[in-house]
C-alpha cells in the first residue's frame, strides 16, 4: 500500500474538479491515518484506507477521460462525508477490482486439445481449429492460439500440446530449438460479469452494477460486445504460459500501450515478476478481420484496475483474504472471519451493493 502523492500530476493540476475530489482523499487519508496511529479499531481503519486510496490513485491511473470526470463528481458529490466517500470506495472496491479479480481459480485444462489425434501440416490443425465460433472458453482459446500462432505472445514459447499433435509445428519448434510450455486462455474483461448469469439472481444484479459502472467510464457499447458468449470473442483473450495467465488474472501484471499499434510495455506489481519476460509485447495476427489481436480499450481498464489494485493496497488485501479462505475451516465467534465470509460469498453469489446513489451525471 502506498501512501496518495501529495498532489495530482502536473498534466491534471489545471482541472479544478479534480484537484477538489483529490484533495478530498487526501484529506480522508489523513484521518484516517489519525485513527490508525491512535490505534482506533486498527483492522477497519486499514480496510479504510483501501477504500480512500482506491478513489485517489483513480483519479491519477482512470482507463480513460469520462472515467476520471465520473470519478472526480461522484467524489465532489460526497461533500467531504467520510461515510459517503468510503462507501463509494467500497463500490469500486466490490464492482470493479474485485470483478477483474473474479478469474481466480478458473484453471482449466492447459491444453484443450481439438479431439483429432494429430494433424500433418499446421493449416490442416488451423482449419480444424476454426471451425468451431467461440461460444465457451475452449472454444476461445483455440482461435486465440491460432491467432497467435500457437505460442504465448509474451514469452514465446509454443504450447506443448499442439507440438506433439502437429507433425509440422513439432519440425519447427525441434529446427528452431524454440521453447515449449502449457498455455491457457487468459480473459481480459472477465467471465464473471457475463457468464452463468441468471435473471434476477444477486449474481445478476451485482453484474449490472459493474456494467453501470464501465458504461459511466465511458464504454457504452462494452455490454453489447462482451454479454453472454460473447465475452470469449478474440478482442478478448489472449493466449498465456500458466504462471503469466495467474498473474495477469490476480491483477500482478498488465500491458501498458507505447506509442506504437498494438505494442505494449509490460509491467508489473513487483520488479521481480517480470523477470525473463521482455520489456516490450507486440500483439500481431495473420487476419485482422476474421482474428482481431486484443482490444486495448479492454487491455486500458485492465490495466486501470491492476495498478489501482496494487498501488491502493486492494491487491495484497485481497491475496491475503483468499488465502485466509483457502486455511479456514471454522469461522471466529467474535468475527474476526467476517472479511472471509464477506469474499466468499461474493465469488459464490456476487452478492450486490447499492449503488445508485453513488452514480451521478457525468460532468461536461
Amino acid at each position: 500500500m502506498s501512501n496518495l502523492p501529495s498532489q495530482l500530476p502536473r498534466n491534471l493540476q489545471e482541472f479544478a474538479h479534480a484537484v477538489s475530489a483529490y484533495n478530498s482523499c487526501l484529506h480522508l487519508e489523513s484521518t484516517i491515518q489519525t485513527d490508525i496511529d491512535g490505534m482506533h479499531d486498527v483492522n477497519q481503519s486499514r480496510r479504510s484506507m483501501i477504500y480512500c486510496r482506491i478513489l485517489g490513485y483513480f483519479l491519477i491511473y482512470a482507463p480513460s477521460d469520462q472515467a476520471r470526470r465520473t470519478i472526480e463528481l461522484e467524489i465532489v458529490s460526497c461533500k467531504n462525508k467520510r461515510d459517503a466517500l468510503l462507501e463509494l470506495g467500497e463500490l469500486y472496491y466490490g464492482h470493479f477490482i474485485l470483478a477483474f479479480r473474479s478469474n481466480k481459480g478458473k484453471t482449466p485444462t492447459p491444453s484443450n486439445l481439438s479431439s483429432r489425434a494429430s494433424y500433418d501440416t499446421i493449416a490442416e490443425m488451423t482449419k480444424d481449429l476454426l471451425e468451431e465460433a467461440p461460444q465457451n472458453h475452449s472454444s476461445a482459446k483455440k482461435r486465440a492460439l491460432v491467432r497467435d500462432g500457437f505460442r504465448c505472445p509474451v514469452t514465446g514459447r509454443v504450447d506443448e500440446d499442439y507440438v506433439l499433435k502437429n507433425h509440422e509445428l513439432y519440425q519447427k519448434v525441434t529446427r528452431e530449438k524454440l521453447r515449449t510450455a502449457y498455455t491457457q486462455c487468459a480473459h481480459i474483461i472477465s467471465e464473471f460479469i457475463s457468464s452463468g448469469i441468471t435473471e434476477g439472481s444477486d449474481k445478476s444484479q451485482c453484474a449490472a452494477t459493474v456494467w453501470a459502472i464501465l458504461k459511466r467510464f465511458g464504454y457504452p457499447t462494452l455490454l453489447d460486445e462482451l454479454s453472454g458468449s460473447k465475452v470469449h470473442r478474440l478482442e478478448n483473450v489472449i493466449t498465456m504460459e500458466f504462471n503469466l495467465r495467474q498473474r495477469f488474472d490476480n491483477l500482478r501484471i498488465w500491458f501498458t500501450p507505447t506509442d506504437h499499434v498494438n505494442q505494449y510495455k509490460l509491467e508489473a506489481r513487483y520488479p521481480f515478476l517480470l523477470t525473463g519476460y521482455s520489456p516490450l509485447v507486440t500483439f500481431t495476427t495473420p487476419d485482422e478481420r476474421n482474428l482481431p489481436v486484443p482490444n486495448p480499450a479492454y487491455l486500458a481498464l485492465h490495466a486501470s484496475c491492476a495498478k489501482v489494485a496494487h498501488l491502493s493496497g486492494a491487491a495484497e488485501y485481497i491475496d491475503q483474504v483468499f488465502s485466509d479462505m483457502e486455511e479456514t475451516r471454522v469461522l471466529s465467534a467474535d468475527g474476526a472471519s467476517a472479511d472471509v465470509l464477506e469474499h466468499a460469498i461474493f465469488y459464490a453469489s456476487s452478492r450486490p451493493f447499492r449503488s445508485e446513489e453513488y452514480l451521478y451525471p457525468v460532468m461536461d
